[in-house]
């Protein structure tokens, strides 16, 4: 029998003894409680704490591996779709898939910020939107009915952009006015 085997059965028979004596007073009377009995009820527990001790020194150290944490995911900003299909409509010349992709996608919105902001009907917000009387602005208003109405000729003038499409620009109003909706209801 080994040391540590001989301590642990030692503390073993010390920790029985103690909780006989906790349930059983008469088996206390026993045992004179003298300073040399519990010098040596003293003397176990700090055996079997070295014990202990040494048993875990050594033992080698081991860590848990941990699984890779999530890769983040990179996700597209709110938008970047819609401004995709947008530089294309206007990049290509006479693109009218990307075109009528853009209309529908602003006419749907701009709906649907007339039905909220002015509590109208879906059917009386697409006959607002069709006529142009959603907004003052009369470039996004040409967005959908196709002919700018109430500006001066200085206005129409000042909107000759070479750099841009007529249906940018006016896509562009349009979008941005929808935007502006949208926020003054919130």
């Amino acid at each position: 029998m080994n040391s540590e085997t001989a301590t642990s059965a030692l503390g073993v028979a010390f920790v029985v003894v103690g909780f006989a004596m906790l349930f059983v007073p008469g088996f206390a009377s026993v045992f004179d409680a003298n300073e040399l009995f519990l010098s040596l009820i003293g003397l176990g527990f700090a055996l079997q704490t070295v014990r202990v001790v040494n048993a875990r020194r050594r033992t080698p150290y081991e860590q848990a591996e941990t699984a890779d944490p999530e890769i983040a995911q990179e996700l597209p900003t709110p938008g970047d779709d819609f401004d995709d299909l947008m530089d294309q409509a206007a990049a290509v010349r006479y693109s009218g898939d990307q075109r009528d992709a853009v209309r529908e996608r602003l006419h749907a919105a701009a709906v649907a910020v007339v039905v909220r902001t002015e509590g109208l009907s879906r059917e009386q917000a697409v006959e607002r939107v069709e006529n142009g009387s959603w907004t003052d602005d009369p470039y996004a208003a040409a967005f959908f009915t196709g002919e700018i109405s109430g500006t001066s000729v200085l206005q129409r003038v000042s909107l000759f952009d070479r750099s841009r499409s007529q249906f940018e620009r006016w896509a562009t109003h349009a979008a941005r006015e929808i935007a502006e909706l949208s926020e003054d209801e919130r």
